[in-house]
């Protein structure tokens, strides 16, 4: 285990908690690495900071640039990159000093393409834990390509749908950009790079530390350009699913439907007319086309009354 590894961190509006990340990554047991830095126009104290943690310690590099958003950031490192191994975390969260060292060594023994471990979400200065994590009661599973797509759309996990807490061989990477501009630019992503890796290792063991409390992030409130972000990467990987695993087909459409029913809920009023009436006829399209998955009731409920449904719903 001492392929270079190469940790991405994006850096915006940060300054409250970007030392907590920096240590947890310049610390870690693993230390073949490069930390790629990227300060995306951040209009604090953050990239002064970063550059601070540069000074003193040679793997960490500094990008600075104006203000582009998280996927140019992420892109602009990757095409600076040397590592065999790629490694994603934001600014705002930490983990634990041995979660690197973790991914590689499940990576490397399962020789798989992907490996993942779990997180634990806080709202303080830390969450509960302890800085170096061995469960010996951990829990390691495999999965192929296709298993990893269905969890994305399965799966009431966030883990399968972000960068964070995993660890990804460089190839995977190749011809694959983060969709400028966009909020759910990992989805996109990662639906490309699980069905590039053959096999991907996931155990339970909580070493990614989540941070909830940054009203800051992009993530951290629902509008309308999630919702049309979230429609724009479902469409393209219909798209991708419809052509390359038509056996997949129903599982973007059924994340579709539940993200529309999300917006009408939120929205209330008249689903058929209107302003929701545009997504009304995607969601009976939708259902149409993936009648051959079974869905939970409410899926069909929406489908024949959605008037109602919302109704009872707000």
């Amino acid at each position: 285990m001492d392929k270079l590894i190469s940790v991405i961190v994006p850096v915006y509006k940060t300054e409250k908690y970007i030392r907590r990340c920096l240590d947890s990554l310049i610390n870690q047991t693993y230390k073949n690495l490069e930390i790629i830095v990227v300060d995306d126009g951040t209009p604090d104290d953050a990239g002064r900071i970063c550059d601070e943690y540069a000074k003193s310690d040679t793997r960490m590099k500094v990008i600075h640039q104006d203000n582009a958003g998280q996927s140019v950031a992420r892109n602009n490192a990757l095409k600076v990159a040397t590592g065999e191994y790629y490694c994603f975390v934001d600014s705002d969260d930490y983990i634990a000093l041995n979660m690197i060292e973790r991914l590689c060594e499940l990576l490397e023994i399962n020789d798989s393409d992907i490996s993942m471990v779990s997180y634990k979400t806080f709202e303080g200065d830390r969450a509960d834990n302890n800085d170096i994590l061995n469960d010996d009661n951990n829990t390691v599973s495999l999965m192929d390509n296709l298993e990893m797509i269905k969890n994305i759309h399965m799966v009431n996990d966030e883990l399968y749908v972000v960068m964070w807490g995993k660890l990804f061989k460089r190839e995977l990477f190749d011809n694959i950009e983060f969709p400028a501009g966009r909020i759910c630019e990992d989805l996109y992503v990662l639906y490309h790079i699980y069905d590039k890796a053959t096999k991907t290792v996931y155990s339970n063991e909580k070493l990614y530390y989540y941070y909830r409390g940054n009203v800051s992030s992009s993530t951290y409130s629902i509008n309308q350009k999630f919702y049309d972000d979230v429609f724009w990467v479902l469409e393209s990987e219909i798209e991708y699913m419809d052509v390359n695993h038509p056996e997949l087909k129903a599982y973007p459409r059924r994340t579709y439907m539940y993200w529309i029913v999300d917006l009408c809920k939120k929205k209330g009023g008249f689903v058929a007319i209107g302003e929701l009436k545009k997504y009304y006829k995607r969601y009976k399209t939708l259902y149409k086309e993936s009648k051959e998955m079974k869905k939970e009731k409410f899926f069909t409920f929406f489908y024949y009354m959605p008037g109602l449904y919302v109704t009872l719903k707000k």
